[in-house]
């Protein structure tokens, strides 16, 4: 039986081996970083790192805040983004998001602002771009420094940040759009900023090429499973076996490991995952973003009223992923396994960061991210869509 991943890797076969075939030549590591960096049509200052959540870490070690300061944040974030926080001895500060924009409530961030408010990292989530003019304004007038976390929303480079961001990260891991297996830019307005957090990665130690050409190999492995056929051979064996698929793919393409997360952070990029970098932004399509986003609409207008679709709303979407709020999430997804669709519930590395937060904590406890992706058959949506709309009935 077919089975249709819950996500394309947005790599190719040809991608893979080049990157095989070129990790481990030797290669001027400054020309490429500033290849990288060239594609980045900004003002700002453009840093090349291992991820964004090294860039992240980075960003806290530079500014050297007095413990016990206030870091604002997405109520729905991901998990290493608080810890990062916790372990750099400040207090993550969660607000609440608009479910029909997924943006920071206005309101709740006005609340929150304090006299120990530093820093209001934005998630830019699932590929929806959020406005971000009321924010920056507050963020100046409060001496806030405002960093907007770009990690899923990266479109083929026609969305750099907000121009007024004093940070923006932006992410090519495994999963994300444009992978690159790993690394990550990150846009500085504050060019000492900028000149302090790289002169604090210089003294990080390099990842290995051997470490690059595993990643590599298993991920090669990994897209030659999502043919939809070689995958529901997969699910079925995972089945028999009495695995459980949901964890075990999550598992697969989990980018970290469990445990201290600073030692696995402070690392500058090997040189084969800068080529691939290089390799990937030099031969970018950016209809391939149009082509997708394309696919999420025209799919989300087949469901009926009584689905939610979170960030109906945005600004704009690329739909990195496509999530829909189900009360019968973890039901629904089993059905759809059954039928041909490996979606998958709230298992990411997504959270919401508290309770309190209403919106972020229903939208955590009722997600359903769904395999929506252009090469996909028209026929095939169309039967996903019926599925769904007889279960939300």
């Amino acid at each position: 039986m077919k089975v249709y991943p819950r996500i394309e890797l947005d790599i190719t076969i040809k991608d893979l081996c080049i990157g095989l075939l070129s990790s481990f030549a030797w290669s001027d590591r400054s020309k490429i970083i500033a290849q990288i960096q060239s594609y980045w049509h900004t003002p700002k200052e453009v840093l090349v790192t291992l991820c964004a959540r090294t860039s992240f870490d980075l960003l806290l070690q530079a500014l050297c805040l007095p413990s016990g300061s206030e870091i604002m944040m997405s109520a729905v974030n991901i998990v290493h983004m608080e810890e990062i926080v916790k372990k750099h001895n400040l207090i993550p500060v969660p607000i609440d998001i608009d479910l029909d924009t997924l943006a920071p409530s206005l309101e709740l961030f006005k609340a929150s602002i304090s006299s120990r408010s530093r820093l209001f990292v934005v998630a830019q989530l699932f590929g929806a771009i959020a406005p971000l003019d009321s924010y920056v304004e507050i963020c100046k007038n409060h001496n806030i420094l405002l960093v907007e976390d770009c990690a899923q929303a990266f479109d083929g480079l026609r969305y750099l940040g907000h121009p007024d961001a004093d940070i923006s990260l932006f992410s090519f891991g495994p999963i994300k759009s444009c992978s690159a297996l790993g690394g990550a830019i990150t846009i500085v307005k504050d060019q000492n900023l900028a000149q302090r957090m790289g002169d604090i990665e210089q003294i990080y130690p390099v990842k290995t090429g051997f470490w690059f050409f595993k990643r590599l190999l298993k991920y090669l492995c990994l897209k030659s499973l999502s043919t939809p056929i070689i995958f529901g051979l997969l699910v079925t064996c995972l089945d028999l076996l009495k695995i459980d698929a949901n964890n075990f793919i999550s598992t697969l393409t989990r980018g970290f490991r469990k445990g201290d997360i600073h030692a696995q952070l402070r690392h500058r990029p090997p040189n084969g995952m800068l080529k691939l970098l290089q390799h990937r932004l030099e031969h970018l399509d950016s209809s391939y973003y149009d082509r997708r986003s394309q696919v999420a609409s025209e799919f989300l207008n087949l469901l009926n009223n009584l689905v939610t679709s979170p960030g109906k709303n945005a600004m704009k979407h690329s739909y990195w992923v496509v999530p829909l709020m189900m009360e019968n999430s973890e039901m629904l997804m089993q059905k759809l396994r059954k039928a041909g669709f490996d979606s998958t519930t709230g298992t990411t590395s997504l959270k919401s960061l508290a309770k309190e937060s209403l919106s972020a904590t229903k939208l955590m406890n009722n997600v359903l991210y769904l395999p929506i992706y252009a090469s996909i058959p028209s026929a095939e949506l169309t039967r996903l869509a019926q599925l769904i709309n007889v279960s939300s009935d």
